[in-house]
Parts: C-alpha cells; structure tokens; sequence
C-alpha cells in the first residue's frame, strides 16, 4: 500500500508539471504573438517616420530656395523685431517637428 501511495503522489506530481508546462507553453505564445505585432508597428512607424523625413527634406529646400531668391523682400519688408519674432516662431515650430520625429 505504500507503494501505491507513492505512485499516486508521483502521477500528482508529474500532473501538477504538466499543468504548469501547458500555461508556460501559452505565456510563451501570447509573448510571441504580442513581439511579432509590435515588431509589425515599429516597422510601420520606421515608414512613416522615414517618408516625413523625405517630406520634411523637401519642404526645407523648398523653404530654403523661396528664401534665398527673396531675401531682399525678406530684408525690406519687416523691421528687426518682426524679423526676431519669425526667426523664435521658425525655431519653435522646428523644435516641435524634431520632437515628433524622435517619438
């Protein structure tokens, strides 16, 4: 009788593993399966992070050649503290696009 004791408190046991094993086994796939989609979003994020780069590149330039070929309007048209408060608006808005951009 001892013996089937035993036996009996090794099957407990081994089922009590079982037990545990199958709910590590489900963990370990809802792990996989949360990994894989936010693996998919940071690599859609990464897109979209890259094409409002390009957007931002060519908006630069755009900017940057509108200004160039206007400079003497620029120049002419505003007083210094016009041209101050532009300039803290520009780098305002510029800090605020780099901030989004590193989100």
């Amino acid at each position: 009788m001892a013996e089937t004791s035993k036996y009996d408190i090794f099957l407990d046991e081994l089922n009590s593993l079982e037990k545990q094993i199958y709910i590590f086994v489900q963990k370990a796939d809802e792990l996989e399966e949360k990994n894989q989609g936010l693996s998919n979003r940071i690599t859609l994020l990464e897109r979209e992070n890259n094409e409002l780069k390009k957007k931002l590149a060519e908006i630069e330039s755009k900017l940057s050649r509108t200004f160039v070929g206007n400079e003497e309007l620029f120049n002419e048209s505003f007083n210094f503290e016009d041209k101050e408060a532009i300039k803290k608006k520009i780098t305002e808005l510029i800090a605020k696009i780099n901030y989004h951009l590193r989100s």
